[in-house]
């Protein structure tokens, strides 16, 4: 039955609470509209990697989204939800402040300084730091007191009972809340759906401890029962004090964020006085045309007009003047650089010099790249020298700021081996004995959720393991398939803010020493930011190498290292009888077997043909028959 209590949960973590929490979005979203919850709060723990995965879910759910925080303070732990965009930022912020200095409490002062557009609940609330600290009266006065004229008229006492002695915390609470005339709020810590969790959630507590379960203390893990409570069982639970209740609704009424999800949020680029971004980028790409084509024919001049017009009402002539400055600081500073995938298919990029192919000699299609119907911005893919790399990222951070410049983020999740040596690790084992377990599984990939689904990776070890004791990490290491583990870098995005990135997005620190958002790949297009690609290559780390001790050994025949690898003809018939004979081991892209194969039956020889090689090596050509009649057609055999 379908609850009808003004209950909304306001202490909620999801999986994005990085081994804390179970619940994901869609899960947490799905019980509060089986509840008939109207609203609900995500509450992470100093992160916000779930908010925008968060929203999506909510709306799909009919349920209205609450962002917020859950932050460790100098007395406790804190829940601040956002009211608007301006909390929003704040919560970015804070996020963004403990993942730069771990296991340090937010000082009042800072949060006195991110205050503006947050509700704020504190008390009886179990956190990193343990429930609000049994300070004598007199300082519990004073942090009270000083919380509120940081959050005036926007803090609440929150009250929880999850245990039977939490009534006597919650009655001194409820006391020191009206002596002060604020409101108490009734919450509860969801760190997952039923209690039949509880043994996982204590499982990922022992694994983010790294102590044995056997060791790890009850206070450690998650207060009995966080699992998601109806509105029903809260109200039943706070009868004595519905006015906590009923604060809820009251806290999810003042909160009305939405997030811009959706809407582009392009850099700010330098432009001549007077000028906008599109005819900056017409006057470049027709310059380009005039070096690359001579006369601008009408064909020319009809392609380039309907690709910028496509450009210019989409608004991405931004991203393509961002990609030619970078790609001329890096041809200035020596550093090899290659296009890939659709962007090819550009007229304006061409003529940019982003990418190097001839899409009007090509016959490609600019809908291939830039179809007018797409909502997100294109992706323009650029490969790089690998070990040169890291200069044209900071380029790109001194050159747009480097509090508006960040790597995204990947979200590491627990796949089969990690998985089982994680949980064995959890029970004890010793490491020996863990490797003896995880050698047992199959080497193969576990791609995503819908492999992890489709296929038990641990069905077979299951039936051939007599030990109760093997078995019951089998069945935790099976639990725990899926769920986040820890952020990592992507092996190329790069996200460019028009201002500040922690006004819209929250980031964080990676050991690499370069700074991530704390979203993945599609929260920051679903947030409509700029993301460019920057892949580092190690062919192209070789070639700049050769390239350096060409120009080392003839400084008089080359003015550059990259004038050399220009210089290199591409009718060499030594280079073209290694590609026609297939021996290409050590060359990007061609060095498969099967790769090396096709080189071969085509007699590759010339770029193109290259090209013809790399379009056929694909699932459809090969299993379709199309290989084999491209190949008797190329050779003239039909």
């Amino acid at each position: 039955m379908i609850s009808k209590t003004p209950f909304t949960h306001l202490r909620a973590r999801s999986c994005y609470s990085l081994l804390e929490g179970i619940p994901s979005p869609e899960e947490l979203a799905g019980a509060a509209a089986a509840d008939g919850m109207t609203a609900l709060a995500l509450t992470d723990h100093q992160t916000l990697t779930g908010a925008v995965e968060f929203v999506d879910a909510c709306d799909a759910a009919n349920v209205r989204p609450i962002l917020g925080l859950t932050l460790d303070a100098e007395f406790g732990s804190l829940a601040l939800l956002a009211t608007g965009l301006t909390g929003w930022a704040s919560l970015c912020r804070l996020s963004t402040a403990p993942q730069t200095e771990p296991n340090q409490a937010i000082p009042l002062e800072r949060l006195a300084q991110e205050a503006a557009g947050l509700l704020c609940l504190m008390g009886l609330a179990h956190g990193a730091r343990g429930p609000f600290y049994p300070l004598p009266d007199s300082q519990q006065l004073d942090t009270v007191g000083q919380l509120r004229d940081i959050f005036p008229d926007r803090l609440y006492i929150e009250l929880q009972r999850h245990k039977p002695d939490d009534d006597a915390a919650a009655s001194r609470l409820v006391a020191l809340a009206r002596s002060l005339a604020l409101p108490v709020a009734a919450t509860h810590n969801i760190h997952y759906l039923t209690p039949n969790d509880a043994h996982r959630q204590r499982l990922l507590t022992a694994i983010r401890l790294n102590t044995p379960l056997r060791d790890l203390p009850p206070e450690a893990s998650a207060p009995p029962g966080a699992h998601f409570l109806t509105s029903a069982e809260m109200a039943a639970r706070f009868a004595d004090l519905p006015e906590a209740i009923a604060a809820t609704r009251e806290i999810a009424d003042r909160c009305h964020l939405t997030l811009p999800l959706g809407q582009p949020h392009y850099p700010e680029v330098n432009l001549p006085p007077g000028v906008t971004a599109i005819e900056v980028l017409r006057q470049k790409a027709e310059a380009g045309a005039g070096r690359l084509y001579g006369d601008i024919t009408s064909e020319l001049r009809a392609r380039l007009d309907h690709e910028l017009a496509v450009i210019g009402e989409r608004g991405y002539a931004p991203l393509f003047l961002i990609m030619e400055e970078i790609l001329t600081h890096a041809r200035q500073t020596g550093v090899p650089t290659s296009s890939r995938g659709s962007a090819a298919s550009s007229l304006v990029a061409h003529c940019l010099g982003i990418t190097s192919p001839d899409p009007m000699r090509l016959n490609l299609y600019f809908e291939r790249f830039l179809n007018p119907a797409r909502a997100t911005p294109p992706d323009i893919d650029t490969d790089l020298c690998s070990r040169r790399r890291g200069g044209v990222i900071e380029h790109v951070s001194q050159a747009y700021g480097p509090d508006r410049v960040a790597m995204v983020c990947t979200i590491n999740r627990f796949r089969a081996r990690s998985a089982l040596r994680e949980a064995a690790k959890a029970h004890g084992l010793s490491p020996a004995h863990i490797k003896t377990l995880t050698d047992s599984l199959p080497y193969r990939g576990w791609g995503g959720p819908s492999s992890w689904s489709n296929e038990d990776p641990f069905s077979a070890l299951l039936a051939q393991s007599p030990s109760l004791e093997t078995q019951a990490i089998i069945r935790d290491a099976q639990s725990l398939l899926g769920l986040p583990r820890h952020l990592s870098v992507h092996p190329g995005g790069v996200v460019i803010t028009p201002g500040p990135m922690t006004d819209l997005v929250p980031t964080q620190p990676a050991n690499i020493g370069v700074t991530i958002t704390q979203f993945d790949l599609d929260s920051v297009e679903r947030l409509g930011l700029i993301k460019i690609d920057l892949l580092g290559i190690r062919g192209l780390t070789v070639l700049g190498d050769v390239a350096d001790a060409l120009r080392a050994a003839q400084p008089q025949t080359y003015s550059s290292s990259l004038a050399a690898l220009d210089s290199i003809p591409e009718d060499d018939e030594a280079a073209r009888s290694l590609v026609r004979t297939g021996r290409t081991i050590g060359c990007f892209q061609i060095e498969s077997p099967g790769m090396r194969a096709i080189l071969r039956e085509i007699e590759a020889e010339s770029v193109d043909d290259l090209m013809a090689a790399l379009a056929l090596y694909r699932p459809g050509p090969l299993t379709g028959g199309l290989k084999d009649a491209f190949v008797r057609r190329h050779l003239g055999q039909e």
